[in-house]
């Protein structure tokens, strides 16, 4: 099987070959072509060689496009983002919406990619990469979705007594989050790519169910019905961490292809509940136990995954974002681990 079929079968709940193998690399691919994190992050030619070299070094299952994921948006909505000292990740310094009235909502303005924003430089890069290896492997585009965004133009705290005391304005907002993300969605998904959409900001227990579910589900339900009906691409996967197996029925709703879950989730109720729908679920253990060679520590969330996904076809491998300082060589040793751990898995199914 190639990267795609595999993929797919995997999507389909069908055997593979062996199971998919997906680490989150953003920032990581600066270190790969030995440049900064905020240097790649403003060059469409350098984010594109940075998702193409990490793709010829570790040959991963899905290639992602983005390094400081969460800020190209906000920025474009107007939130300043920090040069990235180092080797640091630039990251948001300001809330423009944080003393927000609902006039100051009702005003903001849904930006276009232009000189003053990133919207373009992304989908360049996308459309380098896509062009590139995009038969080959699954590209997916990097998204943040409505609700972070929100959270980084009003604040968090802010954004959250709003929905204790003035949840319309919540909405007043989301609704011009939502609409930068299904333009911007369009347009990444027309250049061959597929969506990852990070909702970190609305991991539990930052909110609760709840509230994810009037919150953030039918914002980036949206984005997924729209790239799933406009256009043929790797499916969208919606992204976060957290206890996801509280939040399945939502993420059901919601249409994504992909749920992220570490040991501790619940499979097999996850699994029941997914009802055989076409969703992968793509555990992940800690990246930070990566970067500093805790191997000790590793081991046993990687068998804790391997026993729990037996029997689960539609299960891939995987890690949080994959730091900077994380050595090349560190994160072959995982993947060579998730490998070795195939027996485990095989064991188990054969007892079932």
């Amino acid at each position: 099987m190639n990267h795609v079929e595999r993929m797919n079968a995997a999507l389909r709940g069908e055997p593979v070959d062996r199971t998919p193998w997906v680490p989150a690399i953003y920032e990581h691919g600066a270190r790969v072509i030995d440049r900064t994190p905020a240097e790649a992050a403003r060059s469409a030619k350098l984010m594109a060689e940075a998702a193409l070299a990490s793709y010829g070094k570790y040959d991963h299952d899905l290639v992602s496009v983005g390094v400081d994921i969460y800020n190209i948006e906000a920025e474009a909505l107007g939130c300043d983002v920090s040069d990235g000292e180092d080797v640091s990740i630039p990251g948001i310094t300001s809330h423009p919406l944080g003393n927000a009235s609902a006039g100051d909502i009702a005003a903001l303005a849904v930006p276009e990619p232009g000189p003053s924003n990133r919207l373009a430089l992304i989908e360049e890069a996308c459309r380098k990469v896509a062009s590139a290896i995009g038969g080959a492997v699954w590209v997916n585009a990097c998204l943040s979705g409505p609700f972070s965004q929100a959270v980084e133009l009003r604040g968090f705290e802010n954004l959250i007594g709003d929905m204790l005391d003035a949840p319309e304005r919540v909405h007043a907002l989301l609704e011009k989050t939502t609409a930068l993300s299904v333009a911007q969605g369009a347009r990444l998904a027309a250049t061959g790519c597929g969506l990852n959409i990070f909702e970190s900001w609305a991991t539990l227990p930052l909110i609760t169910p709840d509230m994810f579910g009037e919150y953030v589900v039918p914002y980036n339900k949206r984005i997924i019905e729209m790239v799933r009906r406009d256009f043929d691409v790797p499916p969208p996967a919606l992204i976060m961490g957290g206890n996801t197996s509280l939040l399945i029925d939502h993420f059901i709703e919601s249409g994504t292809s992909l749920v992220v879950a570490d040991h501790t989730a619940d499979f097999e109720f996850m699994t029941a509940r997914m009802g055989g729908r076409q969703m992968l679920i793509r555990g992940c253990v800690d990246p930070k136990q990566i970067e500093r060679e805790q191997w000790d520590l590793l081991s046993p969330s990687i068998e804790a995954l391997a026993a729990k996904s037996c029997g689960m076809h539609n299960f891939v491998w995987g890690c949080g974002a994959v730091s900077y300082d994380t050595t090349p060589e560190s994160l072959l040793r995982f993947k060579r681990m998730c490998a070795d751990a195939r027996p485990v898995r095989e064991r188990c199914e054969s007892h079932a």
